[in-house]
C-alpha cells in the first residue's frame, strides 16, 4: 500500500474502533463509512482511489457482525466498486460468504455488471458458483440481454445517418418531433420523447468534427434544400427525395430504438436502486418484481405534489398580477394581449418561487459578469414559448386536422412563413444580433422603455447552449452534467442561433430556469449566496410566525467534534427546531432521487446526528444563545425536534437514517397557511377556506401539521 492509502485506512479504523465501546459494531462501521462517504481523509493529496483503497483494506471488513449491523455497508462498498484494483478479489469472497446480500446490493447500487469486462466482476462470475449467485448472475444477463437487440438497431442506423451534418440531422429530427403534436399521440410531449432526442443529439455531437459548426447562410440553405425541402415540399421522386426518405426511415428506427432502450435502462435503475425490487428467474416469469408498490405509490405521489404546488404558485402570480399596475395595461399588441398577459403571470410565478425557495435575488450574473433582471429572464422564456405555440404549434396543428399528413402540415406551415417573410421551419435559425433585437421588445421597462440589448445579449446567453463547447465537452469531460433540451432552449452553432418549436413550445419554463441555474451551472459564484438567502428567507418566515430564530450558529468546538454551524435554531412555546436546509435542482429520474437521497440528504443526517448533541450542550451552557431564542428549560435533548429542509419535493415526509426530510414549498404553504392554493384556479372558493390552524397559530399545532402530512390530506 502507498502511504496515502495507509493513512486513509487507519483513519477509518481509528474512527471505528474509537466508537464502537460506546455505539457498538454496526453503528461504529456506520460512523466510520459515513467518514469515507464524506470523502475524509479531505484535502488534495488524497484522491478518490487513495480513499477507496484505504477503506477496502481495512480489518472491520473481516467481522461478520459489523458489516451484518451496519446499514451503509452496501453503499460504502459500491463506492469501493467503482474501480476495478480498489478491493481485492479475496476480500469480496470473503463478503460473499458471511454478508452475501450486502455485497449483491454493493454489485447492484454501482451496476457493475454493466461493465460485462470488468476483472472484477469476471473473477466474481467464476469463483462463485453457488445457486444464489447463479440465479443473480442469470437476472444481471438477462437484464443486459435486453438492451443488446435495441444497440444494433441504433448502431446500425448511426451507420446509415454518419454522412449526415449536425444541421442535418437536427432537420430529420425536427420533421419526426411533430408527430407529438397529433390528436393521437400519446401525452408525453416534454417527457421521455426529449430524453431520446437528447440522447440521439448527444451522440451526434460526439462523433462531429469541426467542420460541422462552420456554417453560413448558404450552407444552411443548400443543407435544407437537399434534406428538408423533399420532404415537406414533396414533389417529383428525384434521388434526393428518395434519399431524404431512407434518411427519414432510418431515424425513425433509431428513435424507436432509443426509446425502447430508455425504457429497458429504468429497468435496470428499477433493479439498481429501487430497495423494494426483488429478482427471480422463472419461466415465464418476469426476472425483476416489486415486493410491494410502496416505492411506486411514492413516486406517484410526488408527482402529484408537484402539480399541486404549480396551482400553488401560479395562484400567487395570479394575486399579485391583479395588484400591480400592468394589470390594466394592454400588453403587446392587441390580439397578443391575452396571451402575453398569460406569460407575464407564468413569470411572476416563477420569480416568486425562484427566490422565495431557491433564493435568488432580482438580477442574476452570468459568467462574463453581466447582470440581468431574473424577471426579464423569465419573461422572455414565457413569451418565447407563446411566439412559437402561437405561430408553429396551433397553425401547423390546424393544417394536420385538414391533411392528415404531417409533411404536408408542415409544408403549408413553412409556406405561410414564406409569404409573411418569417421561417416556420420545423427549426429556426438566424444569427445573434437578430435574436438580440427580437428578445429587446421583452425587456422594456421604466428604465429601458425602448428595450435593452444588452439584457437581450445577456438573456439569449443565459438560455443558450454552445453545441461546439458542448462537443469538446462530452470528449474531454464526459462526466460532467449536459445542459438537457428545455435547459438551454437556445442552441449555437457557428454564428446561428437555433431554436426547437417543438421544445420551447412545451417546456416547463421555471423547471428549466431551476436546473439551468443549480444543475448545468450548479458552480456558479452567486450559488452560495443564494442558499444562504433560502435559509434567511425562511428563518424570516419562522420569525413572522412568533418564532426566535438563530441562523448560523456554530457549537464550541471540543475534543471530540467539530459541528460545524448550524443553520436554523428555532423556538416557540417550549418547541424547539433545529433545521438543516438543503437547496438543489428539480430532479426527473428516480437514480437522481437515489442519488440525492444517498449523497445530499444522508451527509445532512448525519451532520444533524452531531449537531443535535452539539447544540442540546449548548442550550444549557450558552447564556446567550438562551437568551436570543427565549429558552429557558433545562432539558433541550427532551424538546428538539429536527428536519432536513429540502428544496426538492421528491422526498417530502419521508425519513433519512431517522430524520424528516421536509419540503421547503410545503413550509412555504403551511406557514402562510394558504392550502386553498393548492386548488386549479377556477376551483378557489372566495366564500372562505380551510385554515390549517383554526384555533391560531402555535407551534405544537405547526410541529403536527408539518410531521402528519396534513397539507397534502384531501389532495393526494
Amino acid at each position: 500500500m502507498s502511504e496515502k492509502e495507509l493513512r486513509c485506512r487507519q483513519h477509518y479504523q481509528s474512527v471505528y474502533e474509537r466508537k464502537q465501546p460506546v455505539l457498538g459494531k454496526g453503528r461504529a462501521l456506520d460512523e466510520s463509512l459515513q467518514h469515507f462517504l464524506d470523502q475524509r481523509p479531505s484535502g488534495k493529496n488524497h484522491s478518490a482511489l487513495d480513499r477507496a483503497t484505504g477503506l477496502a483494506s481495512a480489518p472491520f471488513w473481516r467481522d461478520a457482525d459489523a458489516v451484518a449491523h451496519s446499514e451503509l455497508a452496501s453503499l460504502a462498498l459500491s463506492r469501493l466498486l467503482h474501480f476495478d484494483n480498489a478491493a481485492s478479489v479475496d476480500l469480496l469472497l470473503e463478503l460473499a460468504s458471511h454478508a452475501p446480500d450486502t455485497l449483491r446490493w454493493s454489485i447492484r447500487y454501482a451496476k457493475v455488471f454493466e461493465r460485462t469486462d470488468s476483472p472484477l466482476w469476471l473473477a466474481l462470475r467464476t469463483a462463485l458458483t453457488g445457486d444464489e449467485w447463479q440465479e443473480f448472475f442469470g437476472v444481471c444477463d438477462r437484464l443486459l440481454d435486453q438492451l443488446k437487440p435495441f444497440d444494433e438497431l441504433i448502431s446500425n442506423a448511426e451507420k446509415q445517418l454518419e454522412h449526415l451534418s449536425l444541421l442535418e440531422l437536427l432537420s430529420y429530427l425536427s420533421v419526426l418531433a411533430y408527430q407529438a403534436f397529433s390528436e393521437d399521440a400519446p401525452a408525453d410531449r416534454s417527457g421521455q420523447q426529449w430524453q431520446v432526442y437528447s440522447r440521439i443529439i448527444l451522440n451526434k455531437l460526439r462523433a462531429c468534427s469541426e467542420e460541422d459548426f462552420r456554417l453560413n447562410e448558404a450552407r444552411i440553405g443548400q443543407s435544407l434544400k437537399r434534406h428538408l425541402s423533399p420532404i415537406i415540399f414533396p414533389g417529383a421522386f428525384t434521388p434526393d427525395s428518395v434519399r431524404c426518405r431512407e434518411n427519414l426511415n432510418s431515424l425513425s428506427v433509431m428513435i424507436a430504438a432509443t426509446h425502447e432502450r430508455i425504457d429497458y435502462e429504468a429497468s435496470i435503475d428499477w433493479f439498481c436502486f429501487n430497495p423494494e425490487c426483488r429478482y427471480q428467474l422463472k419461466p415465464g416469469e418476469p426476472v425483476i418484481y416489486n415486493e410491494s408498490e410502496a416505492e411506486t405509490e411514492r413516486w406517484q405521489r410526488t408527482g402529484r405534489k408537484n402539480d399541486l404546488l404549480w396551482h400553488y404558485w401560479i395562484n400567487r402570480a395570479v394575486e399579485a398580477f391583479s395588484t400591480s399596475s400592468i394589470a390594466t395595461e394592454i400588453i403587446g399588441s392587441p390580439e397578443n394581449h391575452e396571451l402575453n398577459q398569460l406569460a407575464y403571470i407564468k413569470a411572476i410565478r416563477s420569480e416568486l418561487q425562484l427566490q422565495q425557495i431557491y433564493g435568488l435575488g432580482d438580477k442574476l450574473t452570468l459568467d462574463d459578469g453581466a447582470e440581468v433582471q431574473l424577471h426579464s429572464v423569465l419573461l422572455a422564456s414565457e413569451l418565447t414559448s407563446v411566439f412559437f405555440q402561437k405561430h408553429f404549434i396551433q397553425p401547423y396543428q390546424d393544417y394536420l386536422r385538414e391533411s392528415g399528413v404531417l409533411a404536408h402540415a408542415l409544408g403549408r406551415l413553412a409556406m405561410s412563413g414564406m409569404r409573411s417573410g418569417e421561417n416556420r421551419f420545423p427549426l429556426t435559425w438566424s444569427e445573434e444580433e437578430a435574436k438580440v433585437r427580437r428578445i429587446k421588445g421583452w425587456t422594456v421597462s421604466k428604465e429601458y422603455p425602448q428595450g435593452s440589448a444588452d439584457s437581450a445579449k445577456a438573456i439569449l446567453r443565459f438560455w443558450t447552449s454552445d453545441l461546439k463547447a458542448l462537443a469538446q465537452q462530452l470528449k474531454q469531460h464526459p462526466g460532467k452534467p449536459v445542459p438537457r433540451l428545455a435547459e438551454q432552449p437556445f442552441y449555437k452553432v457557428g454564428r446561428f442561433s437555433f431554436q426547437f418549436p417543438w421544445v420551447v413550445s412545451e417546456q416547463n419554463n421555471v423547471t428549466a430556469a431551476i436546473n439551468n441555474l443549480r444543475r448545468v451551472n450548479a458552480r456558479r459564484a452567486d450559488a452560495q449566496a443564494e442558499t444562504q438567502r433560502v435559509e434567511l428567507a425562511l428563518a424570516e418566515s419562522l420569525r413572522r410566525r412568533g418564532f426566535a430564530v438563530e441562523v448560523g450558529y456554530r457549537p464550541a468546538v471540543t475534543e471530540e467534534d467539530d459541528a460545524g454551524e448550524v443553520d436554523l435554531i428555532c423556538h416557540q412555546d417550549g418547541v424547539l427546531l433545529l433545521i438543516e436546509v438543503k437547496s438543489g435542482y428539480i430532479r426527473s429520474t428516480r437514480h437522481e432521487v437515489w442519488l440525492h437521497r444517498t449523497n445530499t440528504l444522508r451527509k445532512a443526517a448525519w451532520q444533524l446526528q452531531r449537531k443535535r448533541i452539539a447544540v442540546a450542550k449548548a442550550l444549557v451552557a450558552d447564556l446567550g444563545l438562551r437568551t436570543r431564542l427565549g429558552y429557558d428549560a433545562q432539558h433541550p435533548e427532551v424538546d428538539l425536534r429536527t428536519w432536513i429542509v429540502d428544496t426538492s419535493i421528491e422526498l417530502d415526509g419521508q425519513a433519512v437514517d431517522g430524520f424528516r426530510v421536509v419540503s421547503r414549498e410545503a413550509l412555504e404553504v403551511i406557514l402562510r397557511d394558504e392550502k386553498q392554493l393548492l386548488k386549479p384556479l377556477d376551483q378557489l372558493d372566495e366564500s372562505g377556506r380551510d385554515s390549517l390552524f383554526p384555533e391560531g397559530f402555535t407551534a405544537d399545532r405547526f410541529v403536527a401539521v408539518v410531521e402528519s402530512d396534513e397539507l397534502w390530506r384531501g389532495f393526494c
